[in-house]
C-alpha cells in the first residue's frame, strides 16, 4: 500500500533531526539558515515522491494541507530562535562606559577674628586698607603702644558682602576673614626715606644715579581679608554690622592648618624662637588655570602664612618638633614682628650682579651696613598645635 507523502509537521522535524538549532547558532547567519532548512525541505519532499516513508507506530502521521498553522508556527519559531542567537554574541559585547568619578576638592582650615582700632585708612587698585592695632593683653582698646600689634586690613572693592562699608581712623572694629600674605615691590626712595636716609644718593656714582633711583626691594607681608565687620562703640556695644554674623568671642583668635615649606629659627636675647611658613590651600586660594591638579580637581596657588613658636614651645610649654611637609594645624593669635634690616642685606638679596657693582661704586660704603629701616612681619604665635602623622 503507498504511503502517504510528508507534510510541513514532519519535514521540520526531519530538519531538526538533520542538525540541531543550538549547534548551527554559533556559526550561522540568518541567510544561511534560511537556505539550509530550504533545501532540506526541498530534498524531504523529492524523497518522499520517490520512496515512501513508513511512520512508527508512536508517532502517527496526519494528512495535512498545504496552509497547516502548526507548521507555519515551528518553523516560524525556528527562525526566530536562530537569529536571536546570532545576534545574543554582539549584544554581550557591548558595556556602557562609566565616567570616573571625580573627587571632592578638601580645604584648609584658615579663620581669623579680630578687634581693635583703626590708625589709618588708604586705599590701592579699587580695594580699601586699614590699619588695625591689637591688643597683647585681652582689651578692645589699646592705648599704650608698647602692647599693640599692628595688622593689614582689606575690604575688597570697599565691601563686605556687596554692600559698601563706612569706616575711620578711630573706628573700633570686629573683624572676621581669613589670613593671605601680599608680595610687592618698595622704592629704594622710600625705604631711604622711612630710614632718613635720603643723603645716600649724594655718594653714589653720578653714572648710577638713575639706576638706584629705578631700584626696588621686594617685600612679603601678610593680611587679613576681611569677609565680616562689625562696628563698634568704646564698649564694645555695636551699631552697625557688614556680612555674615560673627560667632567668636574671642578679640584676636587665629585657626589655619596647611603643609610645613620652610622651617627656621630666630636668637634673641630671651630664648631661640621657632619658625614655620606654611602653605594653606583654604577655599579662597585662586586657580591656576594653566596647571591641572589630581584625580581632576583643579590645581591651586596656596596662600602662605608664617607660624612663631616662642622658645619652641606651644603656650602649654609643649616643645614642638617640625620638619618639612608635615601638615599640621595651629590655633593662636596674630602678632606683628617688627625687626631692623641693613641697606647692605637688603640689596644683596637682590641677587643682581649690577647691584653688587654699582655698591662698589658707593664713595662711603660704610653707610650700607649703618643705612636702617624697620620692617614688620605678620604671623601666627601659637598656642596650640596639632602635628599629623
Amino acid at each position: 500500500m503507498p504511503t502517504p507523502k510528508m507534510g510541513k509537521t514532519a519535514i521540520v522535524k526531519k530538519i531538526a533531526k538533520e542538525k540541531p538549532v543550538d549547534q548551527q547558532a554559533e556559526f550561522e547567519t540568518f541567510e544561511e539558515a534560511f537556505e539550509r532548512v530550504v533545501q532540506v525541505a526541498q530534498e524531504a519532499i523529492a524523497q518522499s515522491d520517490s520512496q515512501p516513508v513508513i511512520p512508527a507506530v508512536e508517532e502517527p502521521v496526519e494528512l495535512e494541507t498545504e496552509e497547516d498553522p502548526a507548521a507555519t508556527k515551528i518553523l516560524a519559531e525556528f527562525i526566530q530562535r536562530n537569529s536571536l542567537e546570532v545576534e545574543e554574541p554582539a549584544k554581550k559585547k557591548s558595556h556602557p562606559v562609566r565616567p570616573m568619578p571625580q573627587a571632592r576638592e578638601q580645604f584648609d582650615l584658615n579663620l581669623v577674628v579680630v578687634s581693635g582700632v583703626i590708625g589709618s585708612v588708604w586705599g590701592k587698585n579699587n580695594d580699601v586698607f586699614a590699619r588695625l592695632a591689637l591688643s597683647q593683653r585681652g582689651r578692645l582698646v589699646e592705648n599704650d603702644e608698647k602692647f599693640a600689634s599692628y595688622i593689614t586690613l582689606r575690604f575688597a572693592d570697599g565691601m563686605i558682602g556687596g554692600a559698601p562699608i563706612s569706616i575711620q581712623p578711630g573706628d573700633v572694629l570686629k573683624i572676621q576673614g581669613y589670613l593671605v600674605h601680599r608680595e610687592y615691590q618698595e622704592t629704594l626712595r622710600k625705604f631711604l626715606d622711612e630710614a632718613n636716609a635720603m643723603s645716600f644718593l649724594n655718594y653714589v656714582d653720578p653714572a648710577d644715579l638713575p639706576a638706584w633711583r629705578l631700584l626696588t626691594l621686594e617685600r612679603r607681608n601678610g593680611l587679613v581679608n576681611a569677609r565680616s565687620m562689625s562696628l563698634l562703640d568704646g564698649n564694645g556695644k555695636l551699631i552697625a554690622h557688614f556680612g555674615e554674623p560673627i560667632q567668636e568671642k574671642s578679640l584676636n583668635r587665629a585657626q589655619v592648618e596647611g603643609i610645613i615649606a620652610r622651617v627656621w629659627e630666630y636668637r634673641h636675647n630671651e630664648g631661640v624662637d621657632l619658625f614655620a611658613r606654611i602653605a594653606v590651600y583654604d577655599e579662597h586660594t585662586p586657580i591656576d588655570s594653566k596647571r591641572a591638579g589630581n584625580f581632576g580637581r583643579a590645581r591651586r596657588a596656596a596662600h602662605y602664612i608664617t607660624i612663631r613658636f616662642s622658645n619652641g614651645k606651644t603656650s602649654s610649654g609643649a616643645t614642638i618638633r617640625l620638619q618639612m611637609k608635615m601638615r599640621i594645624r595651629v590655633v593662636g593669635e596674630l602678632r606683628d614682628k617688627a625687626q631692623f634690616v641693613t641697606l647692605r642685606d637688603e640689596l644683596l638679596k637682590t641677587g643682581s650682579s649690577e647691584v653688587a657693582a654699582m655698591m662698589q661704586r658707593v664713595t662711603d660704603g660704610g653707610q650700607l651696613s649703618e643705612i636702617r629701616n624697620q620692617q614688620e612681619s605678620l604671623h601666627v604665635l601659637a598656642n596650640a598645635v596639632v602635628v599629623y602623622s
